[in-house]
């Protein structure tokens, strides 16, 4: 079984335009890449408040004014699993067919470069340097303030990961830099440098995600903006007082040049866990991993592991390791295509049972989770 033939030959193999819908976080991310290997005719979003903008002299449409387009050239959704929905119905009204008028940017990303290219282009995977934290938020999605030995990874064993990493990948589309808070990490300037000089041609997007707490040094956002390195800032400053440090952290972005989204009013998911766990079995978990869809891989250990949920447990020790989902890069670093290809059916969810044995405690990140927690409420810190 695969999940990397859904593409038919003869409806995408020479595909040389393409129309994007949806320029919002992840839109944003995707059209680097895509915007470099097709002709973008035209994007295409469902708030108003983009229509009109321009993007490299692309005019963002609404779904009415695109109608002429939308029959003529193959539509790529770049937009979360949550919002594919409601567009997926939307083109299906107008009557475009998924795979073939149509299809989400995870599968194409995933299945097109491989088909018809015979690439092995990934969409996305996290890299952690460090899981200390300027805050202790309870409904942390790594759930760090569960973790007893939390700590910084030393550079070698970072250097390790990413060299195997990209032995076993031709491409990576978005790699998001993460803590804790990363620009606590005590080597950040070594680490840019290695990152842009051996694999920045190999991605597309790279990016910190910070609190905003913190205010890199003047070395660092000189490199940053040498290796094209963007920050997506979770602004949590309506949730707890920390105002000012953000629009500093703003400010000195803008002084030298680094491209910034500063994201407000972020919509937390209740994960249930570990405190109040959810509770799935048999086709309810597969059914139940299939609308999380996770994006949130994560590079560890030589390892590629599916769930940055399920990864961070794991490491925390508060959940038992499974090696289905993980691929264990060193097995395959040496490989051939269709060995490696193990990486791409990992991503795309195809594995055995259909779902994690954390899916079934997990609330996940799907539109079956309608539960939500209070933004950033912080924890009290454990000081024994």
């Amino acid at each position: 079984m695969t999940k990397l033939n859904n593409l038919a030959d003869d409806q995408w193999e020479e595909l040389n335009e393409i129309i994007m819908f949806g320029y919002g976080r992840q839109g944003k991310k995707m059209y680097k890449t895509l915007s470099r290997d097709f002709k973008i005719v035209a994007i295409v979003d469902n708030s108003p408040a983009k229509h009109g903008e321009q993007i490299d002299g692309i005019t963002v449409l609404s779904f009415e004014q695109a109608q002429s387009l939308l029959r003529k050239y193959k539509v790529i959704v770049t937009t979360s699993q949550y919002y594919y929905k409601t567009i997926k119905k939307q083109l299906e009204e107008f009557g475009l067919t998924e795979n073939r008028d149509f299809v989400m940017y995870q599968q194409f990303v995933t299945e097109w470069y491989y088909k018809f290219k015979g690439q092995i282009n990934v969409l996305k995977t996290d890299v952690s340097l460090t899981t200390h934290c300027t805050l202790n938020c309870e409904n942390c999605m790594q759930f760090l303030p569960y973790w007893k030995n939390k700590k910084e990874n030393s550079l070698e064993e970072i250097k390790v990961n990413l060299d195997t990493y990209f032995r076993c990948i031709d491409y990576l589309l978005d790699l998001d830099i993460v803590g804790g808070e990363p620009f606590l990490y005590s080597k950040l300037e070594e680490f840019i440098i290695f990152l842009g000089e051996n694999y920045r041609s190999r991605i597309g997007y790279v990016g910190f995600i910070t609190n905003g707490t913190i205010i890199p040094k003047r070395e660092v956002l000189k490199l940053m903006k040498q290796y094209s390195i963007d920050v997506s800032i979770s602004d949590y400053s309506e949730d707890i007082e920390y105002v000012n440090k953000v629009d500093e952290l703003c400010k000195a972005l803008d002084e030298y040049g680094v491209s910034y989204m500063r994201n407000k009013n972020i919509d937390w998911f209740d994960f249930g866990f570990p405190n109040n766990r959810y509770h799935y079995e048999g086709e309810a978990a597969v059914k139940h991993m299939q609308y999380c869809n996770s994006i949130e891989h994560v590079l560890d250990d030589e390892k590629l592991f599916y769930c940055g949920l399920e990864w961070a447990a794991q490491k925390s020790g508060l959940f038992p390791i499974e090696e289905k989902g993980y691929v264990d890069l060193k097995k395959i670093v040496n490989g051939s295509l269709e060995q490696k290809k193990a990486i791409l059916e990992l991503i795309m969810a195809n594995i055995s049972d259909g779902y994690l044995d954390f899916c079934k405690v997990c609330g996940g990140f799907g539109i079956d989770n309608n539960n939500r927690v209070a933004t950033a409420k912080q924890y009290v810190r454990n000081t024994h």
